[in-house]
């Protein structure tokens, strides 16, 4: 890591300077929310040291976080959800750490929590299949209800991974520390998160705050500001094998997208998806906004894929104008920019029409009125205007009513803009697609047998090459097909 422009100043959180009022906990819990209860080992606060980006490179971020050893306790109203226990390393209770990049410079901080033993804080009631070690705790006050809107379109689309989250109120050290979102972590999970092979698979991200990483990776899609960096595995477990494959693969995939075969490394729908959703959402993060690659293991049939959204404080800025991931010198000029790529074009295309013809808009605008109609989301508002007195925060009450009026009309006019934009552009691809758009269905009356296994490319909805004509959606000689029997 570039540690010469490390600046001095420590981020030690003390809440009592901030004038966080006297809140007590049966007050918190009363509003609605679940509260997230963390006691910390001596009453020892999180630090963090504060740390600016190389010249050329972009952002603020952090580093020597400590890891304070913790106890965890959920509880809505009187009734106690979840108690992790006091902390004992591999047995019981938890640590929490600062976390994040820009977000980090506010005066509440999100945070890692990290369990010693897994569980599911979101309490699904299936703690075997979501039980995990890692969740988030990702700052809402800032965020106008931003991230409920971006994990919820996230659901909506259908990316490979769909994050759980859950507002909620933290009381730490015996003192309130605001509305939080509760979230699982983008991680290598088989069962709940993103599914790659333990020992062959691979989670990447193009990062703007690679300058701040142990290990990343230059390709032609790097410049100063964005390269590649390893989420699996761990930097610290990553063996000289698996370095040698993920940077050759990389080199290999980027100038497949340079040379019109981007379709033989990539999944150029879940791509497509990735960037419309981009565009629709308006984002106008400078850095490419948290573009996280899966590539489920290392065979040659393996395609990466974007796995999710995330990351929504930029949402609903770029008006009449595409997302920055769009239009920016990032990844994506490289498929929309080259002439030679017509099949992302048509991947770009397709997805619209999908986008279109599955509602997704009026979905989305429904699922904001429903949520600001909520018991969930009364006690939403009220917690956000809760916090932002309690941190000083000079803003008027806000309203999710009127916040949801502000979305509804941003989304109805972005959708008429994209419409209009695309058309405009893209009019011989929209009409081929329109003309010959199908999605067939194929029945079988018997079981499946190996004789079946007689149609050439056919690859699963995450662009992996199936060997089998099971039961479900496949795509086949690049037909979405619905396999039924």
């Amino acid at each position: 890591m570039n540690k010469k422009r490390l600046s001095i100043s420590i981020c030690i959180f003390i809440i009592s300077i901030f004038e966080m009022g006297a809140q007590t906990l049966n007050e918190i819990c009363e509003i609605g929310l679940p509260v997230i209860i963390i006691n910390t080992v001596n009453n020892e606060e999180p630090t963090c040291e504060f740390v600016t980006s190389p010249e050329g490179a972009v952002g603020e971020s952090i580093t020597n976080a400590t890891k304070v050893p913790c106890s965890i306790t959920i509880r809505l109203h009187d009734e106690i959800l979840y108690e992790s226990g006091l902390y004992k390393a591999d047995t019981s209770g938890a640590t929490i750490k600062i976390r994040g990049n820009t977000s980090t410079t506010l005066r509440a901080k999100p945070y890692k929590l990290k369990l010693e033993k897994k569980a599911d804080l979101l309490l699904r009631n299936d703690d075997d299949k979501y039980k995990d070690k890692e969740f988030l705790l990702l700052i809402a006050y800032k965020n106008l209800f931003r991230t409920y809107v971006g994990f919820t379109l996230n659901e909506i689309i259908d990316m490979p991974y769909k994050p759980e989250f859950k507002p909620v109120n933290v009381f730490m050290n015996n003192k309130y520390r605001g509305l939080y979102y509760l979230t699982e972590s983008v991680k290598r999970n088989k069962d709940c998160r993103i599914n790659v092979d333990k020992k062959n698979g691979f989670i990447f991200e193009y990062d703007a705050y690679w300058w701040n990483e142990d290990y990343y990776i230059d390709t032609e899609f790097s410049n100063k500001k964005m390269k590649f960096t390893l989420k699996y595995p761990d930097t610290n477990d990553i063996t000289e094998e698996q370095k040698t494959y993920i940077e050759q693969w990389l080199k290999e995939m980027q100038n497949a997208v340079i040379n019109e075969q981007s379709e033989d490394y990539l999944c150029l729908d879940t791509c497509a998806r990735w960037i419309l959703a981009q565009d629709f959402l308006g984002i106008s993060d400078g850095a490419g906004s948290n573009l996280f690659f899966a590539k489920t293991d290392n065979t040659s049939e393996s395609k990466a894929y974007p796995a999710t959204l995330w990351d929504f404080d930029c949402i609903c800025r770029n008006e009449n104008e595409w997302s920055s991931a769009h239009k920016g010198d990032y990844f994506f000029k490289y498929l929309f920019n080259n002439d030679k790529n017509s099949s992302f074009i048509t991947a770009y295309c397709k997805e619209w029409i999908k986008f279109v013809d599955n509602q997704v808009t009026e979905k989305l605008i429904q699922a904001i009125k429903e949520y600001a109609d909520s018991d969930e989301g009364k006690a939403f508002e009220k917690s956000y205007n809760l916090t932002s007195s309690s941190y000083n925060i000079n803003i008027p009450t806000w309203s999710i009513t009127e916040q949801t009026k502000i979305y509804e009309e941003w989304f109805t006019t972005r959708k008429e803009w994209m419409s209009a934009t695309i058309n405009d552009l893209y009019p011989m691809t929209l009409d081929s697609l329109q003309k010959a758009t199908k999605t067939y269905n194929i029945y079988f009356s018997r079981p499946f047998n190996e004789e079946d296994n007689r149609i050439n490319n056919v690859y699963d909805i995450l662009g992996k090459k199936s060997t089998a004509l099971k039961k479900g959606i496949k795509i086949i000689n690049g037909e979405k097909c619905i396999i039924r029997q």
